[in-house]
């Protein structure tokens, strides 16, 4: 089943509090996911997730330009409600990092919605703060994903 996503407003600079980085974030992701399914009973699953996103869309002018991800994490079904959660790492061309917690909140048919927030980060991305929404849609053939993200990062006054 083929989901269209629809790519949100680009990123938009803001000046911000002490001189801080604020940015509106909608991007689009694309990589490849690799899911475990374990079905336990007919109203019980666990899954186990693992992706990899390789490109963005609406990260230009940004400081998170050029960053792909690593993402990791479970999520339990019980009578067709979702509990998961795990985390993602964005690497940066320069090899900086950011930790991103992430939540399952719903599950669909190939399609999963929650909240993220950022955790913190190396280099650059130290003391990176941010949270929002997304919602993934994985293709279970190809294992082919696409993630539209939604929120707010800041970054502190750069040095």
């Amino acid at each position: 089943m083929k989901i269209s996503m629809c790519l949100l407003a680009g990123v938009l600079a803001q000046a911000g509090a002490a001189g801080a980085q604020t940015f509106e974030v909608g991007i689009v992701g694309y990589g490849k996911a690799e899911n475990f399914f374990e079905p336990l009973s007919g109203d019980l699953m666990v899954t186990r997730s693992g992706s990899t996103i390789d490109r963005f869309d609406g990260l230009e002018g940004t400081p998170l330009n050029g960053m792909t991800a690593r993402c990791f994490g479970s999520t339990t079904i019980l009578s067709g409600v979702a509990n998961g959660n795990g985390n993602c790492v964005f690497t940066d061309p320069d090899g900086d990092k950011v930790l991103q917690a992430w939540t399952v909140d719903e599950v669909g048919e190939g399609v999963a919605y929650g909240t993220w927030r950022f955790i913190g980060g190396t280099g650059r991305h130290e003391a990176i703060r941010g949270r929002g929404h997304f919602e993934q849609a994985t293709v279970a053939v190809t294992g082919g994903k696409t993630t539209t993200i939604v929120g707010t990062a800041t970054w502190p006054d750069p040095q």
